[in-house]
């Protein structure tokens, strides 16, 4: 019985191979072409969330540039067209930033449909947006930084992002506040249109009925000094020597030494900006590294332990100054004496 079964199965085989050699091959179906991508510009929904859609012009990442704002969030990035949506992570700019994956598809005869994937929906429609025809740039001369609003109050200043330009485009004339502050160590001097002066006060209210060109203009101030100045100078601490020095206008270059032998040594490079009123300076990136010298002493060779140090360095009020470390073998602070200038000449 087992014999006959598999001689059927072995004719039925044997036919369907015959049938298949007079069959024509068929053939592959062809990948069919994603649909062209066209909707592009400026989007909003509901809620005012806006959202901003363009062909990016960078080479090195086509696709498409997509900018989101929810409320006062904002993300963007360029990601690709897969089939026919555009699907990608906004966060792509920033490794350490969680990823916003999110997937575009066309809604309707013009809107977007914004999902993401935690599974929220966000419905756009395009914005209406008159036809500019005032066009007003705000720019810098010299070290400041300016900001603008519409209105007569002025703008809230961001001094972790300040602006040294911006460009305002209007279909009607619009009162606007400006405002300009120095960077540390220079001087408001005046604001100029068109080239021409206009007023030394750092804000100003105008009505912008025509297009024009405004520059508020900066000077060095000659008077400035570096904050670190008064804490210039070499300290000690056990075997860690320390150098402290100005870096610009307000910044501090530190570099902490610990001879380990006549020709090993560790040390630290620290910079960062004082803050005048806790006299404290919190630091990242700083270098750690291992150093080797010859016999003239000079630096043979260096070996970098890390790059990406931070800490704090808290001067006091009797001269010395607390270092911490994060990355420090030990939790303990170290507290470095001042040298002064004839103990530093004796022994150098």
């Amino acid at each position: 019985m087992k014999k006959a079964i598999c001689l059927l199965l072995a004719l039925a085989m044997l036919l369907l191979l015959c049938a298949c050699a007079q069959k024509p091959a068929e053939q592959k179906p062809t990948e069919q072409k994603a649909a062209e991508w066209t909707r592009e510009g400026y989007y909003t929904d509901e809620n005012d969330n806006m959202l901003i859609v363009a062909r990016s012009e960078d080479p090195d990442r086509p696709g498409w540039a997509v900018s989101a704002f929810f409320g006062d969030e904002m993300t963007g990035w360029t990601i690709p067209q897969e089939g026919s949506t555009l699907h990608g992570n906004l966060n792509g700019w920033d490794e350490s930033e969680k990823p916003f994956v999110v997937t575009i598809s066309e809604e309707g005869e013009d809107g977007l449909l914004l999902q993401t994937e935690s599974g929220e929906s966000y419905h756009f429609k395009p914005m209406d947006i008159p036809e500019a025809k005032i066009f007003v740039t705000v720019n810098t001369e010299g070290m400041g930084n300016i900001d603008t609003a519409e209105g007569e109050t002025a703008p809230v200043i961001d001094p972790e992002y300040p602006f040294q330009s911006t460009q305002i485009n209007l279909a009607e004339p619009t009162v606007y506040t400006f405002l300009a502050w120095p960077q540390a160590g220079n001087l408001f001097v005046k604001w100029t249109k068109n080239g021409e002066d206009f007023s030394t006060e750092p804000q100003i209210t105008v009505t912008l009925d025509e297009s024009a060109d405004f520059v508020a203009v900066f000077e060095d101030d000659a008077d400035w000094q570096n904050p670190v100045m008064n804490f210039v100078g070499e300290y000690r601490c056990e075997k860690l020597h320390a150098l402290v020095e100005c870096m610009g206008k307000t910044e501090a270059w530190i570099t902490i030494e610990q001879k380990e032998s006549d020709t090993e040594a560790t040390r630290w490079l620290i910079s960062g900006k004082l803050n005048t009123d806790t006299l404290t300076i919190s630091y990242t990136g700083s270098l750690k590294a291992k150093l080797v010298y010859d016999a003239d002493g000079e630096v043979q060779s260096t070996e970098d332990e890390y790059e990406d140090g931070s800490g704090t360095v808290v001067f006091r009020e009797d001269g010395s100054f607390l270092w911490h470390e994060d990355r420090a073998e030990d939790t303990e602070d170290r507290v470095f004496e001042w040298l002064p200038v004839a103990h530093v000449t004796e022994n150098a």
